[in-house]
């Protein structure tokens, strides 16, 4: 004889360790919406707790404090960023490499500005994080440093130019984002129309430092004003 059947609908009980993978899973996605809406320095464990629906004791059976769980979440944000920008398949014409890159980039920003603001403060608070996020930034400098010498030619472009420059340029993307996104500077945000245009404009400045050079002109589209300014000759 068959045993009795579940009913229509009804989900089968989760197992303890399945409601124990919820529950933290519930606290790490609560960590990330409140550090979001209010940055790392003014988050409390019962911010969290109260955000997941969970006791404030039930948050130390997971993690340690606040620390560890602002470490993974932002740990594992960074790992979705590195994964977006490696799917850019790197081609020979480096502005439209640089224009996916920022396109990326701007993206993150766009989606969880909160969360990219709280990245600087927990590198400078969090140790273990501090090390992953310098690992992280300094991998990708090397990688943007080789990519200029390529372009150039290292006969043209010896290392530690290369590096200087990819940090110089890295820097004022970042910058100008952080500027947008986070800071919310009215002069720039009355400058941009579109995430294509920044992203653009970006590229743009990036390959006319790199090459004295303005990007073709067919290439252009959003901010193919920025082009116009012509590039001095020696």
């Amino acid at each position: 004889m068959d045993g009795p059947k579940k009913a229509p609908g009804r989900k089968a009980a989760l197992s303890r360790k399945e409601q124990a993978l919820e529950t933290r899973a519930r606290l790490k996605e609560a960590t990330i919406r409140v550090l979001g809406r209010i940055g790392y320095r003014q988050m409390r464990i019962a911010d969290v707790t109260r955000e997941a629906g969970v006791a404030v004791g039930l948050f130390y059976h997971y993690f340690p404090d606040l620390k560890a769980v602002t470490s993974e979440v932002l740990s594992d944000y960074m790992a979705e960023m590195t994964a977006k920008a490696r799917k850019v398949t790197p081609s020979d014409d480096l502005f439209e490499t640089l224009r996916e890159q920022y396109k990326i980039l701007i993206g993150h920003f766009e989606e969880q500005p909160g969360l990219m603001r709280c990245m600087l403060q927990a590198s400078e608070e969090i140790p273990e994080f501090g090390e992953i996020w310098k690992a992280s930034n300094r991998q990708w400098t090397h990688s943007f440093a080789r990519r200029l010498s390529e372009a150039l030619g290292p006969e043209k472009l010896d290392r530690k130019t290369s590096l200087l420059m990819a940090y110089c340029l890295g820097s004022m993307s970042d910058g100008v984002v952080h500027e947008y996104y986070v800071q919310q500077n009215p002069d720039l945000v009355g400058c941009v129309d579109s995430r294509d245009q920044l992203a653009e404009a970006l590229a743009t400045l990036t390959y006319r430092a790199v090459f004295l050079a303005n990007p073709p002109r067919e290439k252009l589209g959003a901010a193919a004003a920025i082009a116009v300014a012509p590039i001095a000759s020696r």
